[in-house]
C-alpha cells in the first residue's frame, strides 16, 4: 500500500510539473510576439469596423428604396381602386379591390377581383346556364351569370 502511495504522488508530482512548465511556456510571449499579435487583432478591429460601416450605410440604403417602394405600391393600389370604382360603381368596386365575396356578384367581378380561375364547368339548361368556377379548395356556383353560392373544401 506504501508503495502505490508512493507510486501515486511521484505520478501526480510528475504531472503538476509538467502542466506548470507547459502554462508557462504557452502563456511566454516575448515583445515582438505580442506586438505582431496586437498589430494582427488592431487590423482586424479596424477591418470590422469598416464593414460594420459598410453594412450600416447599406441599411439606410435600403430602408430609402423600400419607402419608395411603398409610396409607389401605395399610389398603384389607389390606382386600381380608381379603375373598379369606374368600372363596377363606388360601392362594388371597393368589395372587388378588397377581394370580398357576395352573393349576386357577376362573373366580371369575380374575375376581376380573384383573376382568372383554375377551371371552370358550365352546364346550360332550358332553365339557365350553370357555371362553376374552381380556385384551389373553393369553388363558386353561378345561375345566369350571377354568383348564388360557393363552397370551401376542407
Amino acid at each position: 500500500m506504501k508503495n502505490f502511495i508512493t507510486l501515486l504522488l511521484l505520478v501526480t508530482l510528475f504531472f503538476s510539473a509538467n502542466l506548470c512548465n507547459f502554462a508557462q511556456k504557452k502563456n511566454q510571449y516575448n515583445e515582438k510576439n505580442f506586438k505582431s499579435e496586437s498589430d494582427s487583432l488592431k487590423s482586424a478591429k479596424e477591418q470590422n469596423i469598416k464593414l460594420k460601416q459598410n453594412l450600416i450605410t447599406e441599411i439606410n440604403q435600403l430602408k430609402k428604396i423600400s419607402s419608395n417602394l411603398n409610396d409607389k405600391i401605395a399610389i398603384i393600389n389607389l390606382e386600381i381602386e380608381k379603375l373598379y370604382t369606374s368600372k363596377f360603381g363606388k360601392e362594388n368596386g371597393l368589395r372587388i379591390y378588397n377581394k370580398q365575396i357576395w352573393k349576386g356578384m357577376t362573373e366580371k367581378m369575380l374575375s376581376a377581383s380573384w383573376g382568372k380561375p383554375d377551371k371552370i364547368d358550365k352546364n346550360v339548361e332550358k332553365w339557365g346556364t350553370f357555371t362553376q368556377w374552381y380556385y384551389g379548395k373553393i369553388t363558386f356556383f353561378f345561375r345566369d351569370g350571377k354568383l348564388t353560392d360557393w363552397e370551401e373544401l376542407k
